[in-house]
């Protein structure tokens, strides 16, 4: 094989971490190619008048100087921006983050990988298009692909009837139909507001039995003692989540348990403190309201349910849309080689990764969602781009400069003895 058509690292997936780790090898000098749709979730899966639950500091990519924020871009563009206290609106995330790719990280090519397999000491990759690329270093970045989850109680059915919320850019096709939406966490509720806000008759089903939302931020100047006690973070105030955003490789060091089980159960289900005003009152919340089964009723679907001291009681409805969050699997990933995902140490089904993010697979890396068992809850989020590509990226760099060194010397040598 021809080294010349090797390049040096392969990125799958153009969201906000593909983009952002791509924007630092691009600053290192490291040779790299990434395919995928820019920004294509937050383009065309998450509904049109949403707002992002994270706060304007807290919602930026990462480029090595800092000099590419939303904040920045807001500036440029005389947008409305605060840190905190002023809700970002989807549009105006998405095209800050396509202005970021397209200034940054121009090369993205509009081509999805279709399989990766090892081919001897470099990862093949095929595209989508039928050609074929060589890579030393593969980086996966493709956010919450197939990694949405649906309720083993609502599996199987029709998908005219059934659906998971990462499927609605447009809401307006429910317009004159009954709609039910499961769930308790910003997805759930932030759709049931915009459902009926859209004159659609909606209602929130929710097995807890309360909803938990997100405190008003407070602004201004805050005392030491405040700050010291409740530092804020990427994530909100407090010492935990503080920590989390700021020193994720810790968390690698925890007890499998103890991750796993902060990863699921920190920062869960809540409505941002903004979203309120717009459920409360104006969608009916049906609390512990568990499904135990559903079944298609014709053109409809009834829902069975649990309630405390009522037994189970029916619920027919025209669709159910399934805001049930998203679930990380290594089985689910279409692309990896079944040979590769057999070789590969795992968690739950979840990658196994060393400090710079790399799996046991030698070269081959996981980020956002996939790595958050090993980094922590900051994973899921915008905010965990930053330390995601500084680490990445500073390994990679690393290795291909001690790789241009080792190769530099051998030919020094090798001209010396008079090859």
């Amino acid at each position: 094989m021809n080294n010349r058509s090797i390049v040096s690292v392969a990125i799958v997936g153009a969201g906000p971490y593909g983009v952002s780790v791509a924007a630092h090898l691009k600053a290192a000098g490291v040779d790299f190619r990434i395919f995928g749709n820019p920004i294509s979730r937050w383009r065309y899966q998450m509904p049109k008048g949403m707002f992002l639950k994270s706060e304007g500091s807290a919602s930026n990519l990462s480029d090595p100087e800092h000099q590419s924020t939303l904040a920045d871009y807001c500036k440029s563009t005389g947008t409305p921006y605060a840190d905190m206290g002023n809700p970002v609106p989807l549009d105006v995330f998405t095209r800050y983050a396509l202005s970021f790719q397209r200034t940054l990280v121009p090369n993205v090519e509009e081509v999805m990988v279709t399989r990766i397999d090892r081919e001897g000491d470099t990862f093949e990759l095929k595209l989508a298009d039928g050609t074929t690329v060589n890579a030393r270093r593969v980086v996966i970045a493709t956010g919450l692909e197939a990694a949405e989850n649906m309720p083993p109680e609502l599996s199987g059915l029709p998908s005219e009837l059934v659906t998971h919320c990462s499927l609605y850019h447009d809401l307006s096709c429910f317009k004159g139909k009954d709609v039910t939406v499961i769930g308790a966490g910003q997805s759930a509720l932030e759709t049931a507001a915009l459902l009926a806000e859209q004159g659609v008759d909606a209602r929130l089903l929710v097995r807890e039995s309360t909803v938990a939302w997100n405190a008003v931020p407070k602004l201004g100047k805050r005392s030491l003692y405040q700050r010291i006690r409740r530092p804020e973070s990427g994530l909100g105030p407090g010492l935990q989540v503080w920590a989390y955003c700021t020193a994720p490789v810790m968390f690698r060091l925890l007890p499998r348990a103890v991750r796993f089980e902060r990863v699921k159960n920190v920062l869960g289900p809540a409505g941002g403190w903004w979203l309120k005003e717009r459920v409360v009152g104006h969608v009916p919340i049906l609390m512990e309201h568990a499904v135990t089964r559903a079944e298609a009723t014709g053109s409809r679907l009834t829902l069975y349910v649990r309630r405390p001291g009522s037994g189970i009681a029916s619920l027919t409805t025209d669709h159910v849309i399934a805001a049930t969050g998203y679930r990380f699997a290594i089985d689910r990933l279409p692309f990896i080689s079944m040979r590769i995902k057999s070789l590969m140490k795992t968690e739950q089904q979840v990658p196994v990764l060393s400090p710079y993010f790399e799996s046991s697979i030698p070269g081959l890396y996981f980020t956002g969602l996939a790595s958050a068992h090993s980094f922590g809850p900051s994973m899921r989020f915008l905010v965990g781009t930053d330390y995601t590509a500084r680490r990445v990226s500073g390994h990679l760099a690393a290795i291909f400069k001690k790789s241009h060194r080792t190769v530099s010397t051998l030919a020094v040598q090798r001209a010396a003895d008079g090859d």
